[in-house]
């Protein structure tokens, strides 16, 4: 069942926007289904939209494939200048995917991360101005015409618009977008665009949707998951890799069920006891060394 919370709106509120990026934490369970049972289980944007111009740009899904991959889609806005017609307006369809999950890590409970770091930090009036719904605005509408003539005071809406100036601040959205397995790193890719939600002239709500996806959007995000989900977790920053790590050692770990990709074993069944260390990596995967050297282990 998808649980369902209103961006911008009341108990809770969650802005459409952060300074930085967030982060995506879950924990499932595949309680024997198969992976064609695994759907969509997140949802960002605008729902049950059908209209191009309102949701494009303002959709985004994950999702398990059929053969245990997970991939984002969302349908993008976009557009080129014409030497003699001008600015020319596009769409297109916009994913990605992970190599298929290893069968041991999915097989009991475990552990996705999914989180965005934008390349650029913004906070108070450049959240709106920098890449953000402002760039949208295409004008302005008195709500309250006949009363000003009284002298209340004007109140207006904006009136929020797919536009040249929008396609051209793409730049001011892009980040990196990173999917972690149990705490372990398996995806990344670079300049990914951000997704900022908007009405603009839609009736319908804008949401993020927990276990399941939405109508409308071109139908890139229907369903709804069949796996058990444990626990969800939304961070309005991105945790990086060393906070990913310590958060599934710390508090997945210990209190689920998991089963590692590569657990150590003892094939020849001596029992042995022993340790194994493990190296302190920065993110790009080389090794982080002390002043005078030395390796860090953990």
């Amino acid at each position: 069942m998808s649980t369902i919370y209103e961006i911008g709106g009341n108990n809770p509120t969650i802005r459409r926007r952060t300074e930085k990026g967030w982060t995506l934490d879950f924990v499932f369970n595949r309680d024997n289904n198969p992976w064609i049972s695994g759907s969509t289980f997140y949802y960002w944007g605008i729902q049950d939209e059908t209209n191009v111009r309102y949701y494009a740009d303002n959709n985004l899904s994950f999702s398990f494939t059929n053969d245990g991959r997970v991939m984002w889609e969302a349908y993008r806005y976009s557009g080129y200048c014409h030497s003699t017609s001008g600015f020319t307006e596009s769409f297109y369809n916009s994913t990605g995917r992970t190599d298929v999950l290893c069968l041991s890590g999915t097989s009991n409970d475990f552990n996705l991360t999914i989180t965005f770091e934008r390349n650029a930090y913004y906070e108070i009036c450049d959240l709106e101005n920098e890449g953000g719904w402002n760039d949208l605005i295409t004008g302005v509408t008195v709500t309250n015409p006949t009363e000003t003539m009284t002298g209340a005071t004007e109140q207006v809406t904006y009136i929020e618009q797919l536009n040249e100036k929008w396609a051209n601040s793409q730049n001011k959205r892009l980040g990196t977008l990173i999917i972690y397995l149990n705490g372990q790193r398996i995806y990344k890719l670079k300049n990914w665009e951000e997704v900022i939600p908007s009405l603009r002239g839609s009736d319908n709500t804008m949401a993020q949707i927990w276990g399941g996806g939405t109508t409308g959007s071109n139908n890139l995000h229907l369903g709804e998951t069949e796996f058990l989900l444990k626990n969800i977790v939304y961070y309005e920053l991105p945790l990086n890799f060393l906070e990913v790590k310590n958060h599934y050692k710390t508090d997945i770990k210990p209190n689920y069920d998991i089963v590692e990709c590569n657990e150590p074993c003892d094939t020849l069944n001596l029992n042995l006891i022993g340790y194994f260390d493990n190296e302190l990596l920065y993110e790009d995967g080389d090794k982080i060394l002390t002043d005078d050297n030395n390796i860090i282990l953990y």
